[in-house]
């Protein structure tokens, strides 16, 4: 956990402990008269991106939150609209082909579309394909989910389905505002890094023309 710095002969912590020590050395410069207006200029800029990480935390809850609303707002729609019903298979479903290592070569959703028939909540009858398990044979029935117009669609969306959707609306509004601070942040920092590299080029040239007087 501690490493001996030769140079200077104190420890110094790694780990965690040191990372953050490092970072805290890096953010508060302190009245040290060897940092420069870059240094703090640099960091001034890694506060605004700490502050701003955090600050994105309620705002990215914000998001889910309202997200998750909008969702179930669907939810409830989609169940009011669309009814099960049970279809029965016209045909067999392709069966999986087993490949010479053991794996299925058609096995790659799990379901293929059959042509099917169901009963409209009128007494009609309407004929169309549905998804069906691979290898059902033809008779099997199946349960499928209908809209109003009595056609197959998805089943509705359920509220984990809208928790999930908004975790993830939310992960994902945190890290574009993460990505955007630390574009700007190590933009500026590339800029700032040129002009210390330039200066120090001057501030040696110029200690070698003093030297090469002396």
């Amino acid at each position: 956990m501690f490493a001996r710095n030769w140079e200077r002969g104190t420890p110094t912590v790694n780990g965690p402990f040191g990372r953050f020590a490092r970072f805290w050395r890096r953010i508060h410069l302190g009245r040290n008269p060897l940092a420069r207006r870059s240094d703090r200029v640099e960091a001034g800029l890694l506060i605004v991106v700490v502050l701003g990480l955090l600050i994105a935390l309620p705002l990215a809850a914000l998001v889910g939150s309202n997200t998750y609303r909008g969702q179930l707002a669907v939810s409830a729609e989609q169940r009011t609209s669309r009814h099960l019903t049970t279809a029965t298979l016209m045909e067999d479903a392709p069966t999986p082909v087993p490949a010479t290592d053991g794996a299925y070569l058609s096995a790659g959703s799990g379901s293929a579309g059959v042509s099917a028939r169901w009963a409209l909540p009128g007494g009609a009858e309407r004929v169309g394909t549905v998804t069906a398990d691979p290898g059902a044979t033809a008779g099997t029935q199946v349960p499928v989910w209908l809209s109003g117009a009595g056609d197959p669609v998805p089943a509705p969306m359920t509220p984990s389905d809208a928790a999930t959707t908004s975790v993830l609306a939310g992960v994902f509004a945190w890290l574009v505002i993460a990505l955007g601070l630390t574009a700007v942040y190590w933009t500026a920092r590339l800029v700032l890094d040129r002009r210390r590299a330039v200066r120090w080029d001057r501030e040696w040239l110029y200690a070698g023309d003093r030297w090469a007087r002396s």
